[in-house]
């Protein structure tokens, strides 16, 4: 049972304001709005969606002990999130070799794949006496 501030938790008001919060989501008005046509004090919604969101967030990491019977529900619906598959398989066949460029006069310049194309243009064109 959960217990907050030396009291237990009621379950049936953590089941009314979890209504009443989606509710209000559901409804597109502002919480005061809401609060309003439902006569509810807003600061009362404000104090539990925090509170609610706090156990949420600890229920999340807490980890229960199966040894001891302990079972909890989960909090929240099952999110679905996107998943982009992607074969990578012909590119672990391939090795990546550097590109070699051998130049007149007998440097070898070795260049690295992803390499910056200003760079290696200012490199070569120093390596050949031109200036950049």
């Amino acid at each position: 049972m959960l217990v907050k501030r030396g009291r237990p938790c009621d379950p049936a008001k953590e089941v009314l304001w979890r209504r009443i919060l989606k509710q209000q989501r559901d409804s597109g008005l502002s919480v005061r709005a809401f609060c309003r046509r439902e006569r509810l004090k807003d600061f009362n919604l404000f104090r539990w969606r925090r509170e609610l969101s706090r156990r949420d967030r600890q229920a999340d990491t807490a980890i229960p002990d199966h040894s001891a019977g302990e079972f909890t529900e989960p909090s929240a619906s099952p999110v679905f999130l996107p998943v982009r598959i992607i074969d990578d398989r012909g590119e672990r066949a391939r090795p990546i070799m550097p590109i070699e460029i051998l130049l007149p006069d007998g440097p070898i310049v070795r260049v690295p794949v992803g390499f910056d194309p200003r760079t290696l243009g200012s490199v070569l064109a120093v390596l050949e006496g031109r200036s950049c």
